[in-house]
């Protein structure tokens, strides 16, 4: 009596510890690798406990069930770097066994086989089947379905354990066998019933977290060995809800900052009436968005990245051309702040533009703003050597991050690097082998910072309380100014001239680039004999000229329409 009340106390605990794992993957809370490995691990072993309390001698099956999980989570757990498709797949096969031996178990229960072949459950042949089937289906779509952004395979895992657990505290209360009376249907009901409990938190995960998008099958494209830089892999038009013309979603090759040629993805207006024998063309290189494929502007739609004002450029007979950079949209490694991947991203883009059937593209102007305008300059000053044949009439960077060190260094001291310095280590630490996101954060905010790098920013509310219970507020542990980036900081901060017209302006409220900042670089562009016109707004903070009405845009229109009339550009550099 006292094996079976210790028996009963361990199947209680399992099956609680079960629910508590199975909700929490079942909200989806996070959007990190890291804490995806973590979870799935934690969750196999939960799943591997809960397999085993099941194994009895007339019941064998469960005890290799149960081994089978330790082995996925041991597996996943000895490779970190495991792709999310891969995760899927282990996943998804230990559901299709233990699913399999289930409906086994249900449809040879009455036989006279051995236990090793039949036992997998003591509830009952329709509750067996009916786990089984369940546990099947979901086995199948986790390795069907792989989504870097959506993680299936969490949602599903966290399904099972929710039926696992419901089933082994409803065990406990309703016997398999008591006093002659089948009690089956009341075990199947329950079992129905965690599996809608199930459901249900997943949709309120879903209503918690936000919407977090992922790229169509556009996006997803083998780029061939033979391409070139500037290539158009395909085109597709879209419905963005844009009057005055038509809207393209192109996918096109370009080369990142090691010289491989890898796709990425855009989206081009073009007017509906159009004058001359060749469309103008305004480029826009959005600010920061994130650096996971789902951040990219044109997957999580509106207009243009944030700019407001297509419509007018449109009506003024221009085209419009938003590219997303490399790693956003299109499979690839982040490329935020890396300076000759952005700037040959933004100019393939023109090249790809150009190639889209009776675009008749002209002369470029790039505006960039904040991250687009490290872009935009970076586009300049690679023009010549990379992309001799694109016409630039002129580039206008918006509050640029012109000085990489001096910026993270004033965004870390003055404790505002969390957003953007989560998008920098990562980024870096995926691009560069010498830099560690280990020697700059804690392991806390390690965690925050890849978990805000993976949600476009938004941490998210489970991320949220993490921070509040850990103290986790995105400071530094170093300077920027230490270590390995010192140097990659310095590569990738915009410096060389060039002599397409240059427009540099800058707010007086800037709370990421103070204006001491912008000044210093824009002062070093003209000792270096650059030419360019720098114009500050005073009350105006990291705010580009997006939007459509504002001063900022309409002087900005003004001096587009000067750049493509091929007037003198305006030079405020004294020497």
């Amino acid at each position: 009596m006292a094996r079976r009340g210790k028996r009963i106390s361990i199947r209680a605990a399992t099956g609680a510890l079960s629910i508590l794992a199975g909700s929490l993957l079942a909200l989806r809370p996070f959007s990190a690798h890291t804490l995806l490995v973590v979870a799935v691990v934690s969750s196999l072993a939960v799943a591997a406990v809960a397999e085993l309390v099941q194994g009895t001698r007339q019941s064998p099956a469960r005890w290799v069930s149960g081994a089978a999980y330790l082995v996925g989570a041991l597996l996943i757990a000895v490779l970190p770097d495991i792709p999310v498709s891969a995760i899927g797949l282990v996943v998804g096969l230990l559901l299709l066994s233990t699913g399999a031996l289930e409906i086994w178990s249900a449809l040879l229960s009455r036989t006279q086989l051995p236990a090793l072949l039949v036992g997998a459950a003591d509830g009952g042949p329709w509750v067996a089947l009916f786990s089984g089937a369940i546990t099947a289906a979901l086995g199948v779509v986790s390795v069907l379905w792989t989504d870097s952004v959506l993680l299936p395979m969490t949602v599903i895992l966290g399904m099972r354990l929710l039926l696992v657990g419901a089933g082994l505290l409803v065990d406990i209360w309703y016997p398999p066998t008591g006093y002659g009376v089948s009690t089956e249907g009341l075990r199947l009901v329950w079992r129905s019933v965690g599996l809608l409990v199930a459901v249900a938190i997943f949709a309120g995960g879903l209503s918690a977290s936000g919407v977090r998008l992922a790229p169509s099958g556009f996006y997803q494209a083998e780029v061939p060995a033979a391409a070139a830089a500037g290539d158009l892999l395909r085109a597709e038009t879209i419905n963005v809800g844009v009057e005055g013309g038509a809207a393209v979603r192109l996918l096109y090759v370009t080369k990142d900052h090691s010289g491989s040629v890898t796709a990425a993805s855009a989206v081009l207006y073009v007017p509906g009436a159009t004058k001359g024998d060749e469309l103008p063309l305004v480029v826009w290189a959005h600010g920061e968005t994130g650096i996971s494929s789902g951040c990219a502007p044109s997957v999580l739609g509106g207009t243009a990245g944030g700019l407001t004002g297509v419509p007018q450029l449109l009506a003024a007979g221009y085209a419009v051309l938003a590219p997303d950079y490399v790693g956003m949209g299109a499979d690839g490694k982040p490329s935020y702040l890396v300076g000759e991947s952005e700037g040959r991203a933004l100019l393939d883009a023109i090249r790809a533009a150009a190639k889209v059937p009776g675009a008749r593209i002209g002369a470029a102007v790039i505006w960039g703003y904040s991250q687009g305008g490290h872009a935009a300059l970076w586009a300049g000053q690679l023009q010549s050597s990379y992309a001799s044949e694109v016409k630039l009439a002129g580039i206008a960077a918006q509050a640029p991050i012109s000085d990489l060190g001096a910026v993270f260094t004033h965004l870390v001291k003055s404790g505002t690097a969390d957003v953007q310095g989560a998008y920098l280590l990562n980024t870096y630490a995926q691009r560069y082998p010498d830099v560690k996101v280990a020697d700059y954060l804690s392991i806390t905010e390690q965690l925050r910072a890849e978990e805000t790098a993976a949600r476009c920013g938004d941490t998210g509310w489970a991320s949220n309380n993490w921070s509040a219970i850990t103290g986790a507020n995105g400071s530094w542990a170093a300077s920027p100014q230490s270590g390995a980036l010192v140097a990659r900081l310095a590569e990738n901060t915009p410096s060389a001239t060039f002599t397409t017209p240059l427009l540099i302006t800058q707010g007086t409220n800037d709370q990421v680039v103070p204006p001491t900042i912008q000044d210093a670089a824009v002062a070093a562009r003209c000792d270096q004999g650059q030419k360019l016109s720098y114009r500050i707004y005073s009350g105006i903070g990291h705010d580009g000229a997006a939007v459509a009405g504002s001063t900022q845009f309409d002087e900005l229109l003004r001096w587009t329409a000067d750049r493509f009339a091929g007037k003198t550009a305006p030079n405020t550099c004294r020497k």
